[in-house]
């Protein structure tokens, strides 16, 4: 018994969209550690400022939210992309394993640092 499938072409452009979503939306997903460093304006320099200045003492699970929340409500008027995601990431890392808090803490740290920011 021999089966025989001829997709319309209908079905085809339908396919053609679905793998064109899909690889949209893998690309969509990537890290933001391979994008321009963007502008450091005001906001960015202010989320960068209060992350070196708390991080230190951010040895717990609450402390790291206060943090994280500080952080983002400067990151949110920012126009540097890198710095919104990596304060994102950092957190909804806050409450997670202390290894991916300190990766997404560094991740930040090198976000700034790129950025041009400087603690002195």
């Amino acid at each position: 018994m021999k089966l025989k499938f001829k997709p319309s072409r209908q079905m085809v452009i339908i396919l053609v969209i679905a793998a064109a979503a899909v690889a949209w939306g893998l690309l969509a997903g990537r890290s933001p550690e391979g994008a321009e460093p963007g502008p450091l304006d005001d906001a960015a320099r202010q989320a960068c400022t209060d992350f070196a200045n708390g991080r230190d003492d951010a040895d717990d699970k609450r402390t790291r939210l206060s943090l994280a929340d500080q952080v983002m409500a400067s990151a949110r008027r920012t126009d540097n992309s890198r710095i919104a995601d990596s304060a994102s990431a950092l957190g909804r890392n806050a409450n997670d394993s202390d290894q991916e808090w300190t990766d997404s803490a560094d991740a930040l740290a090198a976000a700034c640092k790129d950025a041009g920011w400087s603690a002195g």
